[in-house]
């Protein structure tokens, strides 16, 4: 992983966090005190549920990756998924494309000595298992509350349209990379012909003979993997359970504020559409555009001061409490791999 580069996205999100936060409360009119007044008068029970969702979200990914890896031979501890899961979320969060975390998982990974093949297999499935349930709940969003999407103004509309377009385009790369792996090997091979020839790369042959030999590995991999549909339903269905977790936050952040049941489909909806917007523009953890999408959405179905209290509530649980759990647990497993080193 190149650290230097991933520590300047970590000053940038931080720098974005705290702007975005100081922002949505000098809109919204309320000042700190107001906020953490309302915190301290919310439900205990329902921000544990939202806690436990949040922990849930990282949880599932581990789960999903393991799958995969077993099915490949490759069996490991469930505190390994966790640890893989909590180095995708963090960097994912700090860096601003959506595939920032791979090379955490690819890196953890390495030193349970997990084949460079069956890792890049594992990442193309649970790639596009992930992308199932983002495009899932993209339509359960619009299926649950339709009303929802048209209250939206035309720039969120085209955000959460172009959002949706983005993931189905994803989708299908991920299901290039496992049925035409041929095709795939071809452009590689043009590209690094290219490359060359614009004095690029220096010494093409070998790495054509290191993309053959991955790739031989890798189609072995696959072809075990292919015809276990158990294993794709799982991974998939953990990618689902893992989008419900971090959807779910907001409904308890905002049954812990005092919230009832009467707009908990128009929530769900809500930030359904906005998981699913904040993806088209490539901020690091969607710092921002997510807080905007939020808003817009929640003020449609609840006073203003209220749904910013719920935004920064969710906001706070499912994403900076996120970001500090996967953190905390991404140092421990490094300093856990360095006493390894050192023994």
């Amino acid at each position: 992983m190149n650290m230097k580069k991933k520590g300047l996205w970590a000053v940038v999100s931080l720098l974005l966090a705290v702007f975005t936060i100081w922002f949505m409360i000098y809109r919204s009119g309320m000042s700190v005190q107001d906020f953490l007044h309302s915190l301290a008068h919310a439900d205990v029970g329902w921000l544990l549920m939202g806690g436990l969702c949040m922990f849930s979200f990282i949880f599932f990914e581990g789960v999903s990756l393991l799958q995969i890896a077993r099915t490949c031979g490759y069996p490991q501890k469930m505190r390994r998924g966790f640890l893989y899961s909590a180095g995708d979320t963090y960097f994912s969060a700090i860096t601003p494309s959506g595939t920032g975390g791979q090379p955490a998982i690819i890196f953890f990974m390495m030193q349970d000595k997990i084949p460079g093949a069956v890792i890049t297999a594992t990442l193309v499935i649970n790639f596009v298992a992930f992308n199932v349930g983002l495009l899932f709940f993209g339509l359960v969003g619009v299926l649950l509350a339709p009303e929802v999407f048209m209250h939206y103004s035309t720039v969120c509309k085209v955000f959460i349209i172009l959002g949706f377009c983005i993931f189905l385009f994803l989708f299908i790369l991920g299901i290039l990379l496992i049925r035409k792996r041929e095709l795939i090997f071809r452009i590689a091979m043009k590209m690094i012909g290219f490359l060359h020839k614009i004095h690029i790369i220096r010494n093409p042959d070998r790495m054509k003979k290191k993309i053959e030999k991955t790739m031989e590995e890798y189609k072995t991999c696959v072809n075990v993997v292919a015809g276990h549909k158990g294993m794709w339903f799982r991974a998939c269905l953990m990618n689902i359970l893992q989008r419900f977790a971090q959807i779910s936050v907001t409904v308890f952040a905002f049954r812990a504020l005092g919230g009832g049941n009467g707009l908990i489909r128009e929530l769900f909806s809500t930030q359904c559409m906005a998981t699913i917007g904040a993806t088209c523009i490539p901020i690091p953890g969607a710092i921002g555009i997510s807080d905007y999408l939020m808003v817009e959405g929640y003020v449609n179905i609840m006073p203003e001061d209220f749904a910013y209290q719920v935004q920064m509530l969710s906001r706070g649980i499912s994403f900076y409490c996120c970001i500090l759990l996967s953190g905390i647990t991404m140092m421990i497993g490094l300093m856990a791999i360095g006493r390894k080193q050192k023994k």
